[in-house]
């Protein structure tokens, strides 16, 4: 049998290796689950039904390791089926497993082509062409078979974005990726929210993104820009994240603290100015650009928090600050931290006392070379009593030394 030859991002992406071709069952069981809840109850009033017989040995064996001698049986079952409907996909497959099991990989071949030429919906088939490809090392050819299982199959997604998301760490699998995020294909956003949801795939979907040149505009992918953004801010590559930034047309608000429409669109992400809108602690930005703050606890409460991407060097941050209300008393004040960051004391902080005028404040503080991200947040606290406190910023520059 000829030696298979599987790639870094092949063993990321079957993860369960060796058990492969007991997880193709596994699929097709799935699979069909819907079609037919009861194969036992079918195949008593039809004994010979080539999808129930199939289906049966699928869901038999979808929870056990494979070997020779299990496959050899299923494959039993499988000719039988064949003799009834002589172009049952699923029965093509399991015999193709025996075969392959048996050491004879053309005839393995040859039935896999054949169930593939039946239909492009046998997921159990798209499984096992895929394994095929890693074996070659063809990222190509396992992206245009996951494409016509996603594309095909509603419970596609289910089984394989987890397999696909674990290997978007490849360069090489990332690159077979992009035509299909370049042709808006209706699988890739379900794919990225499944990946963005791991926790730790961020930075591989942002370079995919950027690989493609962006996102397409299509309302399928509505939210993902945000998403993305926040998930590369989250992880710490910063260098990325200025990156994506770019490719959207928005590198200057890595580096303007003002509430601006750019400033304040959630389609960055964390890059945005994000309010807290609670009953004791809530901001808003007016249409001339200032932020209103309204504020009753007396427990100190972040009402503005967004990430910068000031490079290292010395800057000076100045702003106007004023409350209408004069007998209402409040406090306020800027904090820094470098991210990413476990650090609770901040770099840097500038305390505003807050009076009834218009008063202007400025600060300097340093960003260090080993600061590539920073948390920008402004904190307030009211006096404690029943009646709100109002703070307006406005006028925020930042320029550097």
């Amino acid at each position: 049998m000829d030696r298979p030859i599987v790639r870094s991002w092949g063993k990321a992406l079957l993860g369960l290796g060796s058990l492969g071709l007991a997880l193709a069952a596994g699929i097709n069981a799935t699979a069909n689950r819907w079609r037919i809840a009861d194969p036992d109850l079918t195949l008593r009033l039809r004994p010979d039904d080539a999808l129930s017989l199939t289906l049966r040995e699928d869901q038999r064996h979808a929870d056990v390791e494979m070997n020779a001698a299990r496959a050899d049986a299923v494959a039993a079952i499988a000719r039988r089926a064949l003799r009834s409907d002589p172009l049952t996909a699923a029965a093509l497959r399991q015999i193709a497993v025996a075969e392959s099991m048996a050491g004879r990989p053309q005839a393995a071949d040859r039935l896999l082509g054949l169930s593939h030429d039946v239909t492009r919906r046998e997921l159990g088939t798209s499984w096992l062409l895929i394994e095929a490809a890693l074996d070659r090392g063809d990222a190509v050819a396992v992206m245009r078979h996951f494409d016509e299982a996603l594309t095909t199959s509603l419970v596609a997604g289910e089984l394989m974005y987890p397999a696909l998301s674990a290997a978007l760490f490849d360069p090489g699998l990332r690159a077979a990726l992009v035509p299909y995020v370049r042709e808006s294909r209706d699988w890739v956003p379900g794919l990225m929210r499944h990946a963005l949801a791991d926790g730790e795939a961020g930075k591989y979907v942002g370079a995919l993104v950027i690989a493609a040149g962006g996102l397409p505009r299509s309302p399928i992918y509505v939210g993902l820009d945000s998403r993305i953004l926040s998930a590369v801010a989250a992880e710490g590559d910063f260098q990325l994240a200025g990156a994506y930034l770019r490719q959207l047309g928005a590198a200057g608000i890595a580096t303007d603290p003002g509430f601006t429409e750019t400033t304040t669109d959630p389609r960055f992400g964390s890059f945005a100015w994000s309010f807290v809108d609670r009953q004791d602690l809530s901001g808003q930005r007016d249409d001339s650009g200032r932020l209103h703050v309204r504020v009753s606890t007396p427990r100190p409460g972040r009402v503005a928090v967004r990430t910068l991407l000031l490079p290292a060097g010395r800057y000076r941050f100045s702003q106007q600050v004023e409350t209408p209300q004069e007998d209402v008393m409040a406090a306020a004040k800027w904090e820094m931290i470098c991210l990413p960051s476990t650090m609770v004391r901040p770099v840097w902080s500038l305390e505003l006392p807050v009076r009834r005028t218009s008063s202007h404040y400025a600060g300097q503080f340093e960003v260090p070379a080993d600061c590539a991200g920073q948390q920008l947040s402004l904190v307030v606290a009211g006096s404690g009593d029943q009646e709100d406190a109002e703070i307006i910023v406005d006028s925020l520059e930042l320029a550097r030394q």
